[in-house]
């Protein structure tokens, strides 16, 4: 299981590519690539309303402030390059602060993200729990009246979930902006899928 190609894909959507951005994402040296943009902004306070939004500043705020400040991370973070040193390196200690400061904001406006998308969690679980307790009935149907239905549609569904969940993980980190109407896109692109999965599993004889 540990080798199979479901686990490659875990480890390449949840847990690689994350990675990957935050290490090659804070090498832009457009600054204005890590500000959250007044577009993304304006759609989480047209969608949410302005309280939640604010809301929202509020509890990534203080997540990173305990998470980050307080605990002294982000502090031990810049000692590297804050050191006096009595040869020239070239730029290093100052590119290598860059990078750092780039890799905050990076982190920073994961949590701001992550608690705009948090006011889709309940509506979200409540759908994907109809979509594939409906997606369960559908299939006792269909193997009642010995019905088929494709094997594959069962992984491409499975493996479409993990894009899905993988590529969320990674919007969270990417330098663009990301727009409030996009959860409800992806809650219903993956309520769909969960639907799917649950119609063909183990279905087709």
């Amino acid at each position: 299981m540990a080798n199979s190609r479901f686990a490659s894909h875990v480890r390449l959507w949840l847990i690689f590519s994350p990675l990957m951005i935050c290490t090659l994402a804070p090498f832009i040296q457009d600054e204005s690539a890590f500000e959250i943009s007044e577009a993304e902004q304006a759609s989480v306070e047209r969608v949410l309303g302005q309280e939640k939004a604010d809301v929202a500043v509020t509890l990534a705020n203080a997540r990173f402030r305990q998470w980050f400040i307080e605990s002294g991370v982000v502090k031990s973070s810049f000692s590297g390059s804050d050191a006096q040193t009595g040869f020239a390196d070239n730029g290093a200690s100052d590119f290598g602060r860059s990078w750092m400061q780039h890799f905050w904001l990076t982190i920073y406006r994961a949590l701001y993200r992550a608690a705009v998308g948090h006011y889709w969690l309940v509506g979200a679980i409540v759908l994907f729990l109809a979509l594939f307790n409906d997606g369960t009935v559908s299939r006792k149907i269909r193997a009642a009246g010995a019905g088929f239905a494709n094997p594959v549609s069962f992984h491409v569904a499975a493996h479409g979930l993990m894009l899905c969940f993988g590529f969320g993980a990674s919007a969270l980190l990417l330098p663009l902006p990301m727009l409030a109407t996009w959860w409800t896109f992806g809650v219903c692109l993956v309520g769909l899928l969960c639907w799917r999965l649950a119609a063909s599993f183990h279905v087709g004889k």
